[in-house]
């Protein structure tokens, strides 16, 4: 090795004061390329992502899938959309980004902002649950068409999606708590009803189901700028009965998205295999919005890149909830010019605007 290194710079010693030149140079942007590649940013940027299919049925089959329907019907082009979110990113990653309008850069604390391993529990769980809620939405709007179809859900206590560093709660992400103070509860705002009647370093006893053991916790909460906390992020998780519903249905286990966002137009997709009737028409639909029990198609974040995405895969319509329509149309506007013709950005919320808005096509 020591011979070939001698070799190389006498060879160099030698050489013509333009290829010395020339090799400095190159050796030089190499060590930027490779320095700005491994050096580490604290930033987290949100770029545009891709669409994803959501249901087969006996009719139509995609090679990706969240749910299967056991149904004839079509469930119809209709996508959820996703972004790419990456922390703790490469200085060449930062310099990238800040050439481009589409993409969000921001600052991050790894002190205090949650952690990509914890970003990535919390989605899978919220995934979890916005397949619930889909499936429920979509089976109760059916069944006004087919009296047939049915579906038979149950509350089963609330999930934990994220515990704050400084809680002192004991519960960990997945936890799912069935009693607080020897109580059952229906629903979130019963168990925070009860919660109130707590505070300081009372002891609070929670029941919580944790990898199938059920287990008591002596809780306490956290002092925070709104008051004393569990410091905890909890969402009401249904479970649903598969021998009760009809038609029958089945959940792939390997998925390519995390987080609730789906929500509305897995519901969508999901109405649109139960019933006989495509209201999608042949369009290419794209949108997003958490949906809720009773239908409300709810806030969700990366709003630009998505309507950024949806240019890429060709939309024809793109669904978005009203509290980020304002943001969605801002966008849209800025890439108009990206659109096929006739696209349409259509605001809605609830889960029946979708369904009015598309029965109404032509």
């Amino acid at each position: 090795m020591k011979a070939i290194l001698l070799d190389l710079f006498s060879s160099f010693k030698k050489a013509k004061p333009w290829k010395k030149v020339l090799l400095v140079f190159l050796l030089l942007m190499n060590l930027f390329f490779f320095t700005t590649a491994v050096i580490k940013v604290n930033y987290e940027v949100l770029t545009p992502g891709s669409i994803n299919s959501i249901v087969n049925t006996n009719a139509e089959a995609n090679d990706y899938w969240v749910l299967k329907i056991d149904t004839d019907n079509s469930p119809g082009n209709v996508n959820t959309v996703g972004v790419y979110h990456h922390k703790k990113i490469s200085y060449f990653q930062y310099l990238i980004s800040k050439l481009s309008d589409k993409i969000d850069l921001a600052p991050f604390d790894p002190k205090t902002d949650t952690t990509k391993e914890e970003d990535i529990i919390r989605g899978d769980l919220q995934k979890d649950y916005s397949i619930d809620y889909a499936l429920i939405v979509a089976y109760e709007a059916a069944k006004e068409i087919d009296p047939n179809i049915h579906i038979e859900y149950s509350f089963q206590g609330l999930r934990v999606l994220a515990v704050n560093r400084d809680s002192r709660s004991g519960l960990k992400p997945g936890d799912l708590i069935t009693k607080i103070d020897g109580r059952s509860f229906e629903k979130a705002d019963e168990f925070r009803t009860i919660l109130e009647e707590f505070s300081g370093d009372d002891v609070i006893k929670l029941e919580i189901l944790r990898n199938g053991e059920t287990l008591e916790l002596d809780s306490q909460m956290m002092e925070t700028e709104d008051g004393y906390k569990l410091g905890i992020q909890i969402h009401e998780k249904m479970t649903i009965d598969p021998n009760k519903t009809k038609p029958k249905f089945e959940r792939n286990n390997k998925l390519q998205s995390r987080g609730p966002s789906g929500g509305a137009m897995m519901a969508l997709a999901i109405y649109n295999a139960l019933t006989d009737k495509d209201i999608t028409k042949g369009k290419v639909i794209i949108g997003t919005g958490e949906i809720a029990l009773d239908g409300t198609v709810g806030a969700i974040g990366g709003v630009p890149q998505k309507i950024a995405t949806a240019a890429l895969y060709g939309a024809d319509i793109f669904f978005i909830g009203e509290d980020n329509y304002e943001e969605a149309l801002a966008a849209y506007q800025e890439m108009k010019a990206l659109f096929k013709p006739g696209f349409r950005l259509i605001k809605v919320k609830e889960f029946k605007d979708i369904i009015s808005e598309l029965e109404a096509l032509p």
